[in-house]
C-alpha cells in the first residue's frame, strides 16, 4: 500500500512533491552546515591541543629553574608557532618537574551564524612532567694538546650548560649521574688506585686495586720489561709515584680486552690493567725520554743485552730455576729534565659517576689540553665507568628497567699512534711501543697505524651498543673524511651524531642532545 502511494505521488502533476522537497531541503542544507562548522571547531580544537601539548613539553624540559615569566613567553612561542595567539587565554601551573597549561580560544563558524552564533568555544589542556628514567652519562671528552685555547673553553662551556640544565630538569635522589673520562695517548684512572710498599721497596699486602697488574703477571708484546716484574715496585724503586695511567689491554687472539668491557679477574691475567710505564730511551735522535744514564739497546735480546736493560733500573735477575726472583740494586745515574716512566702520562684522571653536580663542573673546568688522540681508549673507559663491574661500579646494572646509560664523545681530532722514523717505530702509546706489534702490525705508515685504530674504535663503539649504550659523537673541527664516517658509524644512529665545524656551534649541539637525551612525557 504505502509503495503505491509513493508511485502516485511521483505522478502527482499538482506540485505537491515539489513543495515537499523544498521544506526538507532547508533542514538538510542546515545539517550540512553544522556538520561543516563542526568540522572546523574539531580542528581548531585539535590545534590548540597540539599547542598545549608542545608548550608543555618545552616548559617541562626547561626544569624547575626556569622563572614564570620564562615559562609564559615559552608557551606563547609555542603558540604562535601551532595556534593563533590572538585568542588564546594562557594559563599556566608548575608544581615540582609538573607542568600544566590550560587555555580558551574561539572558533569561527560560518552556517552558525544562520542561527546567531558568530564562533565557538574551544578549549585545551595539557599537563608534562619527566618520564620516570636514571640517566647515567659518560663524558668522554678529548684533552690533546689540539684542544688548547678556544675549543677546550668552548668545550667546557658546553658540558657545564649541560650539566646545569639536565641537573635542573632531573630531579631526585641518585636520578642523574655523570663520569667525566678525559682521554688523550692514554687514560688516567686515578693514582689512588696503586699499592703501598714495605720498607723494602715491596707492594704491600692486600693493597692496590685487584684489577691492576700489580706483580707483572699479564703476559703481552714489550720491548725493554719483562712479564713478572711489577712496574709500580720499578717505579717505588726510582723514587717516583705512579701517575695512573694504563696501557691498553693486549688482544691475545682468546679475548679482545683491548676493546671490551670484561670484568679484569686475576684467573685471566690478560684482563688486568697495566700500568703504563715509559722506559728510559736510547740517547738518540727521535727519542725524547732518555732519563737515566746507559748505552742499553731497547731492542737487544740478547741474555747479555735483556740483564743490560734491567741493570740500568737497578734489576738484577736470580736465575734459580725452582724460584726465580729479582733482586734490587741501586738504578744507574738518573738524568734531570722533566723526564721519567710518568712523562707521557698527560691526562687528568677519570671522575667516575656522581651526582655531585658541584664536583663535577669543578673538575670540567680544570681539563687541560696535552698529547694526541686515542679515540678507541675514550670510547673503551667510558663504556667500562658505565658498567656496574670494576674497575669502576658506580653504574647500574645495565638489565634494570628505566635506567638509560649513555655516552657522548667529543674528538677534535684523527687518531694518532705516534709513527717514528727511529728503530722502535713510534712513540710510547697505550699499546707499547710499534714495534711490539700489539696494535697488528709492527711497522708501517702513520696511514696503517689509523686504519687499524679507527677499526679498534669502531670495535669498542659496537661493544658499548650492545650493551644498550646509546652513544653519541661529536665530531669539532675535523676535516678529515675517515674520521668523520667512523664517529658518525660509532654513534648509535646518524642522528646521534654531530658535525660542529666551528667551536660556537658547541652549545647548539650539546642543547639538542640534552632534549634527546631527557625523556618527557604528556601526563593528562
Amino acid at each position: 500500500m504505502f509503495r503505491s502511494f509513493l508511485q502516485r505521488f511521483r505522478r502527482d502533476e499538482r506540485g505537491n512533491y515539489a513543495m515537499l522537497m523544498a521544506l526538507v531541503t532547508v533542514p538538510v542544507a542546515l545539517a550540512g552546515g553544522m556538520a561543516v562548522d563542526l568540522a572546523a571547531i574539531s580542528s581548531r580544537q585539535a590545534q590548540l591541543q597540539q599547542a598545549m601539548d608542545t608548550a608543555a613539553l618545552a616548559i617541562a624540559r626547561e626544569g624547575e629553574g626556569l622563572s614564570d615569566a620564562e615559562a609564559h613567553r615559552i608557551a606563547q612561542r609555542f603558540l604562535e608557532a601551532n595556534f593563533d595567539p590572538r585568542y588564546a587565554n594562557i594559563k599556566i601551573a608548575r608544581k615540582g618537574p609538573r607542568v600544566e597549561v590550560a587555555a580558551d580560544a574561539r572558533a569561527g563558524l560560518t552556517f552558525g551564524k544562520l542561527l546567531g552564533y558568530e564562533d565557538w568555544e574551544v578549549s585545551a589542556a595539557s599537563a608534562a612532567d619527566l618520564a620516570y628514567t636514571n640517566y647515567e652519562i659518560a663524558l668522554v671528552l678529548d684533552t690533546t694538546g689540539s684542544m688548547a685555547g678556544g675549543k677546550l673553553a668552548a668545550m667546557k662551556d658546553a658540558v657545564i650548560g649541560l650539566i646545569d640544565t639536565m641537573s635542573a630538569q632531573v630531579k631526585g635522589k641518585d636520578k642523574l649521574k655523570f663520569a667525566v673520562v678525559p682521554f688523550a695517548n692514554f687514560v688516567n684512572v686515578g693514582p689512588h688506585f696503586g699499592p703501598d710498599f714495605k720498607k723494602n721497596g715491596k707492594i704491600m699486602n692486600k693493597t692496590g686495586a685487584e684489577w691492576l697488574d700489580l706483580k707483572g703477571k699479564a703476559d703481552f708484546p714489550q720491548v725493554e720489561l719483562k712479564k713478572n716484574l711489577s712496574r709500580f715496585e720499578l717505579f717505588q724503586h726510582l723514587g717516583e709515584r705512579w701517575a695512573g695511567c694504563v696501557e691498553t689491554r693486549y688482544a691475545d687472539g682468546k679475548a679482545a680486552h683491548d676493546v671490551e668491557d670484561t670484568e679484569p679477574t686475576k684467573s685471566d691475567k690478560a684482563s688486568l690493567f697495566v700500568p703504563a710505564f715509559s722506559i728510559d730511551e736510547p740517547e738518540e735522535d727521535g727519542f725524547s725520554n732518555s732519563y737515566i744514564k746507559s748505552d742499553a739497546d731497547p731492542l737487544d735480546n740478547s741474555a747479555p743485552g735483556q740483564a743490560k736493560k734491567l741493570l740500568k733500573y737497578g734489576v738484577t735477575e736470580v736465575l734459580d730455576p725452582v724460584n726465580p726472583a729479582l733482586e734490587w740494586l741501586k738504578p744507574a745515574t738518573k738524568m734531570s729534565g722533566g723526564k721519567g716512566p710518568n712523562k707521557d702520562c698527560v691526562t687528568q684522571p677519570i671522575m667516575p659517576l656522581n651526582n655531585d653536580f658541584g664536583a663535577i663542573k669543578k673538575k670540567v673546568k680544570s681539563l687541560e689540553a696535552n698529547g694526541t688522540t686515542n679515540i678507541m681508549e675514550g670510547v673503551a673507559w667510558g663504556m667500562r665507568v658505565l658498567s656496574p663491574h670494576e674497575p669502576f661500579t658506580e653504574g647500574r646494572d645495565r638489565k634494570e628497567i628505566g635506567v638509560e646509560k649513555i655516552m657522548i664523545v667529543l674528538t677534535d681530532g684523527s687518531n694518532v699512534f705516534g709513527n717514528k722514523s727511529h728503530k722502535l717505530g713510534s712513540s710510547y702509546s697505550s699499546h707499547g711501543y710499534l714495534v711490539d706489534g700489539r696494535i697488528g702490525i709492527s711497522a708501517g705508515s702513520s696511514s696503517d697505524t689509523n686504519k687499524l685504530m679507527n677499526a679498534k674504535t669502531m670495535k669498542a663503539c659496537d661493544n658499548a651498543k650492545a650493551q644498550n649504550m646509546i652513544v653519541y659523537t661529536i665530531r669539532l673541527e675535523e676535516p678529515d673524511v675517515k674520521t668523520g664516517m667512523m664517529l658518525k658509524d660509532c654513534a648509535s644512529s646518524s642522528a646521534h651524531f654531530f658535525d660542529a665545524p666551528s667551536r660556537s656551534q658547541l652549545d647548539e649541539v650539546f642543547g639538542k642532545i640534552r632534549d634527546r637525551v631527557v625523556r618527557l612525557r604528556i601526563a593528562s
